[in-house]
Formats: C-alpha cells, structure tokens, sequence
C-alpha cells in the first residue's frame, strides 16, 4: 500500500501521517489504456518516420546535382535488378504503349530508364522541402497562358483539375503550381506501409500545398476546394481500385479511374490534362487541351464521354514519352479483378482508408442506380 497526500491540505512532518489516506498501488501505477497503447506507438512511428526523411532531406539537398542524379541512377540499376515483379510490369506496360513491333531489347533499356527516372524522381522528393518557389518555378516552367486560364477560373469561382499520369517528375508538377500562388490540392493515396507513407507525405507537405488521402473526408475537401475556384490535382492513368470505367486504352481493354470525371461534372470543374517530362536540358511540361464534363440527366453518358476525351489526352501525354512512364503496377491486368476493392492493387499492406472513397463521391439526387466510381 502507498500514501498519497490529500489535496488543499498542507504537508508537514507533523500531519503528514494524519492527511494521508491509503489508495491500492493498482490505482496509482494503472495500465495504460488500449487507446493509448494504440496511439503511443503511432505517434512515435510518425516521428521517427518524419525525423528520418528529414535528415536524408537535408543531406540530399546539399549534394551537387551530378552527384545525386549518379547515385540515383545506380539505385535504379539495383533496383531493377532485385524487382523482378516490378521490371515484368513496367516492361508490359511501355510494351503495350509502344507495339508488338517493339523489340525486347528495346524494352529492357526503356525500362531500366524508367527505374532510373523514379529513382531521380525520389531524389527530387527528397530535397523539395529546401527549395524556394523561385527554384521550383524554374525546374517545372508552366507557362503564362496556363497560369492565366487557372488565374481566370479563379476569378469566375470555378474550380481547375490537373489531370495526370506518372509521368516524369510527377510529384514536382503540384509544387510548381502552388508555388506560383495557385491555390492546390492534391489526393495522395497510401500504397506502401505507414511508416514509409508518413515520411513521403512530410515530404511532399511543403509550399502550402494541401494533401489530402483519398479519404471520404479527404474527398469532400477537395470538392470544397474546387467549388470555391481552387485547383485540385488527380493522377488518373491507373485504376488503384480495380473498379473503375471500362475502357480500351492504347488498343487494349482495361479500365481507368472515373473520379476526376465525376467530381468534374458535378461541381463544373475545368480539366488541365497537364505531363511533366525530363527533356533535355531539364524538366519540361505538355499541356492537353481543356476540357469541360457535360452535366446533363444522364450520368452515365455525362461520365463515358468525359472518360473518353480524358483517355486520349492520356494517350497522347504517356504516347509521347513511354520512357518516362513510372507506373510499376500493371495496366492492363492478366485478369479481371473483383468488383470493388478496399485497397489498391499493388499495396503491400491494406488501408484503412481506401475503398471508401466510392461513398463519398458526390451523386444528384436523382441517381438510384448507385453508380460506382
């Protein structure tokens, strides 16, 4: 048994044995809560994970640009190497985009380009905490007419969705735009563990850039962005959860998320099919014609023909530089997959979080069909 003070009462040696009262050794040394088991080691793994990708930042953003784009080139060597799934997929892909008359030998460079660019890509990633607007503007140059249809949407209230692709150095292309003064949002979906996602997001958290997961609270903030004129960014060229529209993409059945579209429609959003690309002497930007959702009482037709015009915007960015695709999941699957999943392919651990998105899609009033996303 132990003594514990009573409160308001002073402490002497004197009444110290009469202002005391005995409580079990239980009550004072309790086990910690399930909810504080649960949380503790969260918290710990969310600061571990961003205190480590905060070192690594720093130190990569210190290296001269040779350097760091010498030592990602050789992790993509190894990588390609130790990743026989991954290789396998990304050479089925650029082999599909580019035709059966493609060589293997063609496709075996072509791809381990591609695991070359994700590993400059991750570099890039690594130090985009440290760089100023100025130095983000400059290595992703969006141009004055494209600033200006954003800039007009904004002042019209009307929101602007940048479509794209894993294209190049995709993750740069939202910073540049927020470093511009852009209002921007951007989906950014959990494929990996919590630990390596949580040092990734901090990562990418940075120019007053919003991230959000694709969360049904996560969605509704991106629809209550682009309904009050800001811009929200959206990779569309593959369909995580296996549930997506039924298309023939680059001559060959698959299917493609329809999210982008549907949020469109319904909130009257601009679409910017938007892909960034190494070219030659950096990083450059193709930018798609835009292109509005028809919204009229039949969704279905609404959501096929914004499909289609997004599909060939998609086959003209990636068609122009297949090399340079960085999708490591397969796109047009071997076989066809359940109907609806709760994670997406691809993830080595389910989240939580994915596969609720479809709920949280907005839908008019009228639509008992329950069309999925």
């Amino acid at each position: 048994m132990l003594a514990m003070p009573v409160p308001g009462v002073a402490e002497s040696d004197d009444v110290a044995a009469e202002t005391t009262h005995p409580l079990p050794i239980g009550r004072i040394l309790r086990r910690p809560s399930e909810r504080y088991r649960r949380e503790r080691p969260r918290e710990l793994r969310y600061k571990l994970a961003t205190a480590i990708a905060s070192v690594v930042s720093r130190l990569v953003f210190w290296m001269p640009d040779r350097l760091r784009d010498g030592i990602a080139d050789r992790a993509g060597d190894i990588w390609i190497r130790f990743t026989p799934v991954y290789r396998a997929n990304v050479i089925a892909n650029i082999g599909q985009v580019m035709g059966a008359e493609t060589t293997w030998p063609e496709l075996e460079i072509k791809a381990r380009r591609i695991f070359r660019q994700s590993a400059r890509n991750f570099g890039e990633l690594l130090r985009l905490r440290h760089l100023t607007p100025a130095q983000l503007i400059s290595l992703v140059p969006i141009s004055a007419e494209d600033l200006a249809i954003m800039r007009a949407a904004h002042e019209r209230g009307q929101g602007v969705i940048i479509a794209t692709a894993h294209m190049g150095p995709f993750d740069l292309l939202g910073h540049a735009v927020a470093a511009q003064g852009v209002p921007m949002t951007v989906i950014t979906g959990r494929t990996t563990s919590r630990f390596l996602f949580d040092a990734v997001r901090h990562l990418r958290h940075a120019h007053d850039m919003s991230m959000v997961e694709p969360a049904p609270g996560g969605v509704r903030r991106v629809i209550r962005a682009l309904r009050q004129g800001e811009v929200a960014g959206f990779v569309v060229d593959y369909d995580f959860f296996q549930n997506g529209s039924p298309m023939t993409f680059f001559g060959r059945e698959t299917t493609l998320p329809p999210g982008a579209i549907r949020i469109a429609r319904d909130t009257g959003a601009l679409i910017m099919p938007m892909f960034p690309f190494r070219g030659r002497d950096g990083y450059e930007l193709t930018v798609g014609k835009p292109f509005e959702v028809a919204k009229t009482r039949d969704i279905d037709a609404d959501v096929a023909a914004g499909m289609e015009v997004l599909k060939a915007r998609l086959e003209e960015g990636i068609g122009a530089h297949p090399d340079q695709w960085v999708l490591f999941q397969r796109a047009w699957p071997w076989a066809p997959a359940p109907p609806v999943r709760d994670y997406p392919v691809g993830s080595p651990r389910a989240s939580e979080f994915l596969g609720r998105v479809d709920t949280a899609l907005p839908r008019p009033p009228d639509d008992v069909a329950g069309i999925r996303q």
